[in-house]
Formats: structure tokens, sequence, C-alpha cells
């Protein structure tokens, strides 16, 4: 198979999962949305490794990186952020705190002990399960089809997809906008993070951060 033909099909088998996956968990909720999330995060996981072995017939490599992309990771992880808290800090006044918590209920995160439990999920799994698929796999993907500058849009634009439509059911359109916008410009840095370094871990790092920081305003939302 020629390699942009083969990119290609990699990318549609794996671009749409994680938006289609949220968009059936949200739509249908109860046992079927909570088995369709389970198993988009399987192939998420799941498609990309055997792609790679057996298409591709590579070995899974541990995507090592040098401390100076490490350093970049946690400062633009801390930029971020901080850009993240003025935002809310300027706009929470508009925002209805009741949406949010009747959006999150029927997964149980009103609960203390279940929102901490998710937030460990978050940062120890979803944040490298998204670096793993996004900035590796559908990065590079993308980078065969048109090249390094604009598979960081494409790729960056995949990643936003799927968080439309969870911020959708919480905020109003013009909150909305400014977090995809904001998530665009996350997804975009961290293509480009790992453009330089060739590495995951500078973005997940970054990501971790900014998920810390996103829980923490979440957290006063819903129990402060």
């Amino acid at each position: 198979m020629e390699e942009k033909t083969e990119a290609g099909v990699a990318l549609l088998f794996t671009a749409p999962v994680a938006t289609v996956g949220l968009l059936v968990a949200t739509a249908f909720g109860g046992i079927i949305g909570s088995a369709a999330w389970i198993f988009s995060k399987i192939w998420q996981v799941g498609f990309p490794t055997l792609w790679r072995l057996k298409i591709e017939e590579k070995e899974i490599s541990k995507s090592p990186c040098d401390k100076n992309g490490i350093k970049e990771g946690i400062w633009l992880g801390i930029a971020m952020s901080a850009v993240m808290f003025v935002a809310w800090i300027f706009s929470r006044d508009y925002l209805q705190p009741d949406e949010i918590k009747a959006f999150v209920e029927p997964f149980g995160l009103l609960n203390p002990w279940l929102y901490l439990a998710a937030f460990i999920y978050w940062f120890t799994f979803n944040s490298l399960l998204e670096e793993y698929l996004f900035r590796w796999f559908i990065f590079e993907k993308c980078e065969t089809l048109v090249g390094g500058k604009w598979a960081i849009v494409l790729a960056s634009l995949a990643f936003t997809s799927h968080h439309v439509f969870g911020t959708l059911e919480m905020f109003p359109l013009w909150a909305v906008i400014l977090a995809s916008i904001g998530i665009f410009s996350g997804g975009a840095i961290w293509s480009l993070l790992y453009l330089r370094h060739r590495s995951i871990w500078p973005s997940y790092i970054s990501h971790v951060i900014v998920d810390i920081t996103m829980f923490g305003i979440g957290g006063y939302i819903l129990f402060a």
C-alpha cells in the first residue's frame, strides 16, 4: 500500500473514534453510553498499537526525550494553565453552575470521591492516551499526508472536535467557542512540541499540568 494511502486509512479508523465515542456516550448514557465510551478508549489504544506492529511492522517506542523537551513541557503547561485560570476568572460570573452539575451528575461526579478518582484517571491515563493517539499516531499520519506544519492544524482539529460536544452540553455557545479556541491552541502547542522533540513526554507533562488546573476549577464549580 502506498504510504499516503496507508496514512489516510489509518486516520479514517482513528481520528473520528474519540468524537463518536463521546457522542454515543452523551446521547444514550447508561450502560450503552458507558460501553461505547469504554470501547472507544480501548480502540484508541489498540488500533494504533496493532497498526504499528502488524501493518508497519515496527516496534513500539518508549518515546525517549531529552531534558530540554521536558522543561519546555513544564513551562508551557504552567503558561497555558495561567491563561486558563485568567479566562475562568473573567467568565465565571456568566457561567451556569447548575447546568454543569446537571451534565456531570449522571456520571457520578457530584460525589467528591468519584470526582477525585476521575481526576486521578484523567492525568495518569487519559492525558497519556490522548498524547499517544493525537500527538503520536494521528499527527504522524497527518504529517505523511500534508507535512509538519499542516499536520499541526489537522491533528489539532481532530483533538478539538471530540471536546466540543462535551462542552456544548455544559456551557453557552460563547463559552464553547472560547473553550474550543483554547483546546485547539493547546493541541497545536502540544503537536509542535512533538514535532520539535519526537517524543510524547513533553506534551504529556504539559497536558497533565493543564488537567490539574482544569480539575481544580471544576472542583471549585461543583463543590465550593
